[in-house]
């Protein structure tokens, strides 16, 4: 009877039973709910990196074709400097042939004149010998006066001392070139050197003029003129003294066709190796 009370009573207070139904808290609901993630800040990330990456590619191409430039530039110079130098080693050479050329057609005609006087000096010593030139100087006489004095030789050396004063030298890239420039330089230097010391030697006139009777020699060409008293006194003095100049002179003329067969065979060599026209 009581449990049908209380049933009754509940029917007719039905908001009483709402009331003591427990809900769970909103609070609580909220808090088993998944957190979302922070799409906003990946995606700054995310454009960040990939500006990066685009700025890091796009330096990386100005540097290649920076590099690329310079390298090229380089190389463009290297390559006009060394058609430079290739042209000026054309130049050089074919300015040194011209100069060798000119040499050796200078160095053979100073070669005849050098061989003429040897040969006249051998017959003033010959004439010097003969005990009649004593009582006759007029043959030795004119003989040694003819053939006095030095035939001297100079070479065109404007191309080669060009070369060896401004390092030049390095333009020619072949060495068997070089190495034979420099020694028809050296030849020539070896002819120089025996050249003056003749010369200087050839000062030395003081028994040329002691020997012979000027005066009456251009007077009566004509007319016997015998040697001077002092001129017979130093008769062997003024034969050794030029005994001594002609081996010097004979010492020469070797020295300079050294220098004339040396040009000839540089001439030939280099137009060998350069292919260059006669």
């Amino acid at each position: 009877m009581d449990e049908r009370r209380i049933e009754d009573a509940s029917d007719k207070a039905p908001g009483l039973n709402e009331g003591l139904q427990t809900k769970p808290p909103e609070s609580g609901k909220k808090n088993e709910e998944p957190a979302s993630p922070p799409l906003t800040e990946d995606i700054h990330k995310t454009g960040v990196l990939k500006s990066f990456v685009k700025r890091a590619r796009d330096h990386f191409f100005d540097f290649i074709l920076l590099f690329l430039a310079v390298f090229c530039g380089f190389m463009a110079d290297n390559w006009r400097e060394k058609m430079s130098e290739h042209q000026r080693e054309k130049i050089f050479i074919r300015s040194l042939v011209e100069d060798v050329i000119s040499d050796t057609i200078g160095s053979g005609l100073t070669l005849d004149r050098l061989r003429m006087m040897n040969a006249g000096l051998d017959s003033v010593l010959v004439s010097l010998s003969d005990p009649e030139t004593v009582k006759n100087s007029n043959d030795v006489f004119n003989l040694w006066t003819r053939n006095m004095g030095l035939e001297v030789f100079v070479s065109n050396d404007r191309t080669i001392q060009q070369l060896k004063s401004n390092g030049e030298l390095r333009l020619i890239r072949k060495k068997e070139v070089s190495d034979r420039i420099m020694k028809y330089d050296q030849t020539l230097k070896r002819y120089y050197t025996q050249s003056d010391l003749m010369y200087s030697a050839l000062t030395n006139l003081t028994y040329y003029s002691q020997l012979f009777d000027f005066i009456s020699l251009n007077r009566n060409p004509g007319v016997p003129v015998p040697m001077t008293g002092q001129g017979i006194q130093v008769l062997n003095q003024a034969y050794s003294h030029l005994f001594l100049w002609n081996r010097g002179l004979t010492g020469l003329i070797s020295y300079l066709e050294a220098v004339n067969t040396e040009g000839r065979e540089l001439v030939t060599f280099i137009q060998g190796q350069y292919r260059l026209k006669d």
